[in-house]
């Protein structure tokens, strides 16, 4: 209120009190003025009431949204040392508040983010680990259950190119199966351990198949001495399975001479450590002594079986060539076939010399079926043959029967 107007009204408030006129108009216009004059005072004063400065303050003050915020993330999530809580510093006014909030949130974000993307030095190490041992260790395969073929297909894909005859080739000459595997897959340059794992089945399924292979020798031999230790008696039955063992143990030499393509049972004889020559011996003998109290079919079946080996076997064939042939011709006699009988003496005496052992073995083999035969054959006989033959005693006396 200006001092013009604070004195007119003090003059009128003091007419009035003392009874004096006032001036209405200039009364009612001086107290406009003086209201004017309040307000303009009060609305001045008022603001100072309010004191906004001091309410930032109370919302800066709750520390507890940031404390929360600020915590670190968990040790797992990073390598990185956790950071250390600095103190908030709290700014005089709200609007410097809000941005220091929102700038430390944003950091917070960003921190975050790149350590949940960032993979931890530790993870990485252990997995690289692992990756190297995985990588090294032999991969565990079931092929117990997995054919031969589809094993031997599965390592070729793997351009192995093994084939069924190369490793039965590679087995009968080596008895060690480790190093046949190590052979073939040193050959083929072979280092995956998948590879390697499907080979090693490869081997063992084909050894699995095989009726002879260099593992085997060792028992050969030993069948081979038991044998020539036997004897034929009076027990049928062991005489049987001395005869069986002996065909199985001539068979296998047979089967080692033909998969490695050997024509002389002495060579035979080294690789196996045993005279072939001698078992083939007592095999035959045992053969002629047995046979003709078994089947007739039984002695077809020996006939292949010996001329076989005389087949395969140069040495063998000098040996025992005629010998086999006069067997062959008597069991047939034995058995009653005497068309076969007579026909192989016939052919051996049409291509022989010595013609007075032949005639001999020939009137003989007769002498217990048919005397009568055996007299004729002894009797003929004796165009070829007389007094300087070694034979001819033998025939005589079969003569005069």
């Amino acid at each position: 209120m200006t001092a013009k107007n604070k004195k007119a009204l003090n003059k009128a408030m003091k007419a009035k009190k003392e009874g004096k006129p006032v001036n209405a108009e200039e009364t009612k216009k001086k107290q406009s003025t003086v209201k004017e004059e309040v307000k303009k005072i009060t609305a001045a004063k008022e603001p100072k009431k309010i004191t906004t400065a001091k309410e930032p303050k109370k919302i800066a003050a709750s520390k507890e949204p940031e404390k929360i915020a600020a915590q670190p993330e968990p040790k797992k999530l990073s390598t990185q040392p956790e950071p250390k809580e600095e103190k908030k510093v709290v700014k005089k006014t709200a609007a410097k508040e809000k941005t220091t909030k929102s700038s430390e949130k944003a950091k917070r974000t960003a921190k975050r983010v790149k350590e949940e993307t960032a993979t931890p030095k530790k993870a990485v190490k252990k997995a690289s680990k692992a990756s190297v041992k995985k990588t090294v260790e032999e991969p565990k395969l079931d092929l117990k259950n997995v054919s031969l073929d589809d094993c031997m297909w599965r390592l070729n894909e793997k351009g192995a190119d093994v084939s069924y005859e190369m490793v039965a080739a590679m087995l009968l000459d080596e008895k060690d199966m480790k190093k046949v595997v190590k052979g073939i897959a040193e050959d083929k340059q072979l280092s995956d351990a998948t590879a390697l794992t499907l080979l090693q089945a490869v081997v063992e399924k084909i050894s699995q198949t095989m009726d002879i292979k260099a593992a085997d020798f060792a028992q050969i031999k030993k069948a081979m001495a038991a044998f020539e230790k036997g004897k034929l008696g009076d027990d049928d039955e062991a005489n049987a399975q001395l005869y069986l063992d002996a065909f199985k143990t001539a068979e296998k030499i047979l089967m080692i001479a033909q998969r490695k393509q050997i024509a002389l049972a002495a060579d035979v004889s080294k690789l196996l450590g045993s005279d072939v020559a001698v078992f083939m011996e007592h095999f035959f003998q045992t053969a002629y002594d047995l046979l003709p109290s078994w089947q007739y079919s039984d002695v077809k079946f020996y006939e292949d079986f010996a001329y076989a080996i005389l087949s395969q076997f140069e040495d063998l064939y000098e040996l025992h060539q005629l010998r086999i042939q006069l067997d062959v011709a008597d069991l047939y006699i034995k058995h009653g076939d005497f068309g076969q009988g007579d026909a192989c003496y016939g052919y051996i005496l049409r291509d022989n010399q010595i013609k007075d052992y032949i005639y001999y073995r020939y009137a003989s083999v007769y002498e217990s079926i048919d005397i009568n035969r055996a007299k004729e054959i002894a009797y003929g006989s004796m165009q070829y043959v007389d007094e300087r033959y070694t034979y001819y005693p033998q025939l005589a006396e079969i003569i005069n029967k």
